[in-house]
């Protein structure tokens, strides 16, 4: 069984879709953000807010009825505790996976990473305990994007190295680690020309979102004549 977060919400069962209630999916998605079994009475709080204790631990089993009529065994159930069952996929957990091995290796860019990473956490939801992950995980895709093609660009490839680059400018382009590595890869390339134009696209967006200037480290980078 596999649970999706990134880009959109989905379960798989032996790689076909399930059909899930709004509130199983809920339910579903909370764990696996989570990644931990949750006590209930936290579970029932977090989803159901707006609602009684009591009547937020009577969703919380309607929940759970209606998720073991679709599909059986995707949950684990201890003593006061709710998590996942054990070997269920999570395309979220690979994304901390792929960080760690980053940071203890340098593995490359391949499309399959570059996906995952690209992937907001949930777009589609508007809940409040999903805020502060959501900033947690942007920080996390960023410096990973950010290593992989760090990495790529000291090994000469240069051509992954600028596609994950890329992909970081594209989640934050106002970052200018992210820009300074885009810069770098076409530099690396022998395209001067890319270079100074995304360098004087990040100068234009700098100014208009924040007027600020781009740092003397990123304009060093560059022919002597661009400012």
């Amino acid at each position: 069984m596999r649970v999706e977060v990134l880009h959109r919400f989905r379960v798989l069962v032996n790689g076909r879709y399930v059909a899930l209630p709004e509130s199983s999916q809920r339910l579903i998605g909370c764990l696996a953000v989570a990644d931990h079994p949750r006590p209930r009475a936290t579970l029932a709080g977090t989803l159901w807010p707006e609602r009684s204790e009591r009547d937020a631990h009577a969703s919380l089993r309607q929940a759970l009825w209606r998720l073991n009529r679709h599909v059986s065994g995707l949950l684990e159930q201890e003593s006061q505790h709710i998590g996942l069952a054990r070997g269920t996929e999570v395309d979220l957990h690979e994304i901390y996976r792929l960080s760690e091995a980053v940071n203890n290796s340098e593995p490359r860019v391949n499309r399959q990473a570059v996906r995952l990473l690209e992937g907001d956490l949930l777009p589609e939801w508007s809940y409040d305990w999903l805020d502060g992950r959501r900033e947690s995980l942007r920080q996390v895709r960023l410096h990973t994007l950010e290593a992989l093609a760090r990495n790529d660009l000291k090994a000469g490839r240069t051509a992954t190295g600028l596609v994950a680059a890329l992909a970081a400018v594209g989640l934050d382009p106002l970052r200018e680690s992210a820009q300074r590595i885009v810069i770098a890869a076409h530099l690396a390339e022998g395209n001067p020309s890319e270079a100074v134009r995304q360098y004087g696209r990040f100068r234009d967006l700098l100014w208009d979102e924040l007027r600020l200037r781009p740092s003397r480290q990123l304009q060093e980078m560059l022919p002597a004549t661009v400012g």
